[in-house]
């Protein structure tokens, strides 16, 4: 009658262990030893859950983030937009690896769960789910918080809202998700239970394997991200040569002003390309003009509305340059 009731066999026991030891006056002796082990799993594997959820879900935000900047330009922005592929290699790695883990350990879970309704009832899972809420509850406030902020001092854009989207979306679904597990835990109907899980593991699943998508054709292959790093490791090369140019362009004497005769003159740097071992290339063109030359895999990642000094094409480029005037700093953020 007890477990048609939604009792579990462990807590029926508890009961009329219980209601004789009032009624007869003697206590039931109790087996010892096991309960610590269990307890020690059971926080094994809620710890390992939420270790992994952490994990993937900051993946998923960060890939957002970078993936709406690079999609949303905002020309008011006080700093440069850079091109930050290690970041969505990075994130990428967090997703493929942590996912996939969440999912079979949360398997596990549920699977002991439904075999063991009384576990639903475990102070360890209510300890670390609740500690889980506060973080999504949190992130979520303070993301509301952050959005009221921005539009009363008018610098509401659309890739801010994409952003604080995203936030939403995250600690939204792990806060509902979770806060509605603890809410059903005294529900004894285990299909709808799984019925749920099966849903938010299969919309998980989707979300992301789009991010995945899009990560990867922004990113594009390990061969590509070779070539680029090639082709930065080229343009401060050339960066480094063009200082020492400039540096040799005596700023004390206009009749000593003159320009290196060769790049072997310049010490302490880099004169040919790091994958072809081939010479750099240098023209000078009369007074404070030159050029330097190299061989590019690929055309630069540059912000169309920032064009930069450093921009080539992919092939043989040469660089115009005066020692007369200041260089830019190449933009290589994107190789820290």
């Amino acid at each position: 009658m007890l477990t048609s009731r939604g009792w579990s066999e462990k807590e029926v026991h508890e009961a009329l262990a219980a209601h004789y030891e009032h009624l007869m006056g003697i206590d039931i002796p109790r087996r010892g030893g096991r309960g610590g082990g269990a307890a020690a799993r059971d926080a094994f594997f809620y710890l390992l859950a939420f270790a992994t959820l952490a994990t993937w879900t900051i993946g998923v935000g960060s890939l957002a983030f970078t993936l709406i900047d690079r999609s949303l330009v905002d020309t008011l922005a006080s700093a440069t937009f850079q091109y930050d592929n290690y970041s969505i290699a990075e994130s990428l790695a967090s997703i493929i690896v942590a996912f996939p883990i969440y999912l079979l350990v949360s398997r596990i879970v549920l699977r002991e769960t439904n075999a063991h309704p009384e576990k639903l009832q475990s102070p360890v899972r209510k300890w670390l789910t609740y500690m889980a809420l506060v973080i999504a509850a949190g992130c979520f406030i303070g993301d509301l918080v952050t959005t009221l902020t921005y539009f009363l001092r008018g610098e509401i854009t659309s890739r801010f809202l994409a952003k604080a989207f995203v936030v939403l979306v995250l600690s939204g679904g792990v806060f509902s998700y979770y806060y509605g597990g603890l809410r059903k835990a005294e529900d004894t109907s285990a299909p709808v239970r799984l019925i749920r899980d099966s849903w938010m593991a299969a919309l998980s699943a989707l979300i992301v394997a789009a991010m995945v998508v899009w990560g990867f054709s922004s990113l594009g292959a390990p061969k590509t991200q070779r070539a680029l790093r090639a082709d930065a490791t080229r343009i401060q090369d050339l960066y480094q040569l063009s200082s020492q140019i400039h540096g040799s362009w005596n700023p004390n004497s206009f009749l000593d002003r003159k320009l290196p005769s060769s790049l072997d003159e310049m010490p302490n740097v880099r004169k040919s390309d790091p994958s072809t071992h081939t010479p750099y290339e240098y023209h000078t063109k009369g007074g404070s003009q030159y050029e330097l030359c190299a061989m590019f895999s690929l055309p630069s990642q540059q912000d169309e509305s920032r064009p930069s000094m450093w921009s080539h094409p992919a092939g043989h480029y040469c660089f115009s340059l005066d020692a007369t005037r200041d260089l830019e700093a190449p933009n290589l953020y994107y190789l820290q």
